[in-house]
């Protein structure tokens, strides 16, 4: 390939939940990506010597590093990346996903074959890598048009991951548009952010239904890309201790709940059912990775049902204590300072 050829795209990485996978994930990035294109890193809240590690790589391949110590939420770091880039694409990954070979290519000649504003590809999960289908592009309404020109109180929002947990050699893809997709790995045109601003930084949960709702409103398209292939490898059993505060807070209640308020403000959507539905969900991510976990080791637990029951009654109160104190201070520190 030409050595001048100018990069197309800008590859943002961003922290989802955790960081035991991050080198993995940065490698695979690294191995399985044709150059050229630009990287921006963005490390916020990770751990001391992951960051030497991510910073080391990024010099050697001339990315762009960006290292912020404290955590920030989802879109607060994505924006950063965004101003960073100056490519007219820009691909979005969590920093637990790996990829395959020809991936960002392939969004790419997908988004300049179809003009469609966002590409996704088809997003896998679990070992071994792209087996297992974890989202086939989603739906966020029964018709987008319907949706948005409902009155707000006739709205009404839903969540379907299309096709999850199916064998992908079970099914037959193809390229075309779907309603949404969520930001383990989406191609994004640069300029939707001239149409739809930047991503809202107010939310920390259903970030990615908000984002492609505005793509939609702004006359733009979500398309799904069968051929581009990533696998999240997040969900992956407990959390290790260097990333409890880290998680506690991203998937605490607090932040949570908020996010709900706010997602149903901005859309009108004051008697969708879909919203008391999500806030009585709002402890299951810090139950199966947290608390679930520790308890099945202690003394006397085990695996006894009656007794996890128990231990989650207090543990679970107990953790969404502090992470609300997390919230808090994050709070503060947003209100008296900005990462950039």
């Amino acid at each position: 390939m030409d050595k001048t050829e100018q990069a197309k795209v800008t590859i943002v990485i961003t922290p989802r939940d955790r960081f035991g996978i991050a080198l993995e994930s940065f490698r695979s990035v690294i191995a399985y990506t044709g150059r050229p294109y630009d990287l921006v890193y963005v490390d916020a809240g990770g751990p001391a010597d992951l960051a030497r590690d991510l910073k080391k790589i990024c010099l050697d391949n001339g990315f762009v590093y960006i290292r912020h110590p404290a955590i920030l939420k989802p879109n607060e770091a994505r924006n950063i990346g965004v101003r960073a880039a100056r490519t007219p694409y820009i691909a979005f990954l969590n920093n637990d996903v790996v990829v395959s070979p020809g991936w960002l290519s392939t969004l790419v000649a997908s988004a300049e074959e179809t003009g469609a504003e966002v590409v996704a590809p088809l997003t896998c999960q679990k070992m071994p890598l792209h087996r297992e289908i974890h989202q086939a592009g989603g739906l966020f309404a029964d018709d987008v048009k319907s949706f948005l020109a409902a009155r707000p109180e006739d709205r009404r929002l839903k969540e379907v991951e299309l096709l999850q947990g199916k064998k992908v050699h079970e099914v037959t893809l193809t390229r075309g548009e779907t309603q949404c997709c969520e930001f383990h790995c989406a191609l994004v045109r640069r300029d939707v952010f001239a149409r739809i601003g930047q991503l809202d930084e107010l939310l920390a949960t259903k970030e990615h239904i908000d984002f492609c709702l505005s793509v939609w409103q702004a006359g733009g398209r979500v398309m799904f890309e069968p051929a581009a292939v990533v696998t999240f490898l997040g969900h992956a059993g407990a959390i290790e201790p260097r990333d409890l505060k880290f998680f506690a807070l991203r998937w605490s209640p607090a932040w949570q709940r908020s996010s709900l308020a706010h997602f149903q403000r901005k859309w009108g959507l004051p008697n969708d059912p879909y919203f008391a539905k999500r806030k009585s969900m709002l402890r299951w991510r810090h139950y199966e990775s947290i608390v679930e976990p520790l308890l099945r080791k202690a003394p006397l637990i085990g695996h006894r049902h009656k007794w996890l029951a128990v231990g989650s009654k207090v543990a679970l109160p107990a953790l969404e204590w502090w992470s609300t104190r997390l919230a808090s201070r994050h709070a503060q520190d947003s209100a008296n300072t900005r990462p950039f």
